[in-house]
């Protein structure tokens, strides 16, 4: 079972000790880290404080060679503490917990860990079914420390703007004060890894309003404080998506057999060219992109013999077999059934499956896209959209909430796109939007995708991660999945 992915990220001891510093527990406090791995929290533990120590950890072999070390004070489980029954109430628990998407959970079975049997627990009942595997350790760290014990983890910065983070969010708030919210970056982990994360001291039981947050960076074996000038979560930083522009799906034909590309080729009077692929599209602009015929048969256009007698051979195809269904469904209803409507498709596109080209692409020749692109509609400057679009910070939100499919795809829903979190223009200076209304000419103008790092750039001041760290983020997170997907 080594193939099985752990989500295991090993925490650096500067930041562990870091963490440990956090606890403000009273003498010979029981202390858990419910997935010790190498250990580092309960060294730093055992090297900093009186506390009395103990540890559980599902990896065999992790947990084999800690336990050779001989740790005097520590009480350790090779066990998964998920659905361990113990009933210890802890006075601090402390950890860095997997990171392992809700896709990925059943692939612990051998561990006897599946999400169907994780929701058979009274406590993670509340958790969306596509909640990471690290929502549920905190919610059973919680449920196991004492009253105003205090929790202190460390997690992805994406349990702020996930979807199914907003459930986890407001579990936290009925049981706990976030006494510390600390924003991390730089060097947190032994490998190259997630640099974005978040570190929280939760308090039980001891509801007050949210603390201020913090943000530092790690640098070699130094942890400096940053100075955060525009950033707050609660600020008018950052705006909904929806606020400047709408989003809908591109045409769909509901036989694209029939109406992409039909074998018709006098037939121009009934044909528009219609963008079928990203793979079409090069670089940030539709104007040079490859277009194939679309059949659209107009009702005040005459119908010729040769695409009467072609729409009645595929009318007879489709009754005698029945699909495609949506077709089907029309002809037997006396419908115009080869009627495909009209999708006014000008604005910005996007193809909802990546792999490694993310991109928002402008439309500029408004030529009909198929409903394997999502359209965008900005009600603001369609250059400065582009622009506020094709940057790390929404790159990286985008990475966090699509969904894995086979090969490292990525795929991307309607409400993905309408839940994305934008610089807001109302705090960015003229000459700022100025420019920002020139990278996206440029970019699609140009296609050069090294503007990404610039407009990114462009918005650091007003976003609370430098391009470096949020750049870097993004490629891990990409890389990861692709990875995963070989």
């Amino acid at each position: 079972m080594n193939n099985v992915d752990l989500g295991q990220i090993f925490t650096r001891r500067i930041l562990a000790d870091y963490m440990v510093s956090l606890f403000t527990l009273g003498p010979k406090s029981v202390v858990l880290d419910p997935c010790f791995g190498e250990g580092v929290f309960i060294d730093s533990i055992l090297s900093n404080t009186d506390y009395v120590v103990q540890g559980y950890e599902i990896d065999e072999k992790l947990y084999e060679t800690y336990k050779k070390m001989g740790q005097s004070g520590t009480l350790l489980h090779k066990d998964e503490f998920l659905l361990s029954d113990t009933h210890v109430n802890y006075d601090g628990i402390i950890m860095n917990p997997p990171y392992i998407r809700h896709e990925k959970i059943n692939d612990m079975s051998h561990y006897g860990v599946t999400k169907s049997r994780l929701r058979m627990e009274t406590i993670f009942s509340k958790l969306p079914r596509t909640a990471n595997l690290y929502m549920y350790f905190v919610v059973k760290a919680i449920d196991l420390v004492r009253p105003h014990g205090e929790l202190i983890v460390i997690f992805p910065e994406s349990w702020l703007t996930s979807k199914g983070g907003k459930t986890f969010r407001d579990y936290i708030s009925a049981h706990c004060s976030v006494e510390k919210r600390i924003h991390v970056s730089g060097q947190a982990f032994e490998k190259d890894a997630l640099v974005d994360v978040i570190i929280l001291k939760l308090k039980k039981n001891k509801l007050m309003a949210d603390c201020e947050p913090l943000y530092i960076n790690i640098e070699g074996n130094v942890i400096t404080n940053k100075e955060i000038k525009y950033f707050h979560q609660t600020s008018t930083n950052r705006i909904h998506f929806s606020n400047y522009a709408s989003i809908r799906r591109g045409l769909s034909t509901g036989s694209n057999e029939i109406f992409v590309n039909p074998p018709l080729f006098n037939e121009t009077k009934h044909i528009r060219k219609i963008i079928s692929s990203p793979k079409s599209v090069f670089g940030f602009s539709t104007i040079n992109a490859m277009t194939d015929k679309l059949l659209v048969v107009d009702s005040n256009v005459k119908i010729d013999d040769r695409l009467k007698q072609y729409l009645n051979s595929c009318e007879n195809t489709i009754q005698k077999l029945g699909k495609p269904k949506t077709l089907a469904t029309k002809i037997k209803n006396g419908e115009r059934w080869f009627s495909v409507g009209n999708i006014n498709s000008k604005g910005i596109i996007f193809g909802y499956m990546v792999r490694s080209n993310m991109r928002f692409i402008l439309n500029d020749s408004d030529v009909t896209v198929r409903d394997n692109f999502y359209i965008i509609s900005p009600n603001i400057d369609r250059h400065i959209m582009l622009a506020l679009l094709n940057n790390y910070y929404v790159y990286a939100q985008l990475e966090n909430k699509g969904r894995h499919y086979g090969g490292g795809m990525l795929k991307l829903q309607k409400y993905d796109i309408e839940s994305l979190m934008l610089t807001n223009l109302s705090i960015i200076s003229a000459n700022d939007r100025k420019k920002l209304h020139e990278c996206g000419h440029r970019l699609a103008e140009t296609g050069d995708k090294t503007i990404v790092a610039e407009i990114t750039a462009l918005l650091e001041k007003y976003e609370p991660i430098n391009t470096e760290t949020i750049k870097s983020q993004y490629e891990y997170m990409t890389r990861k999945r692709l990875e995963n997907g070989k």
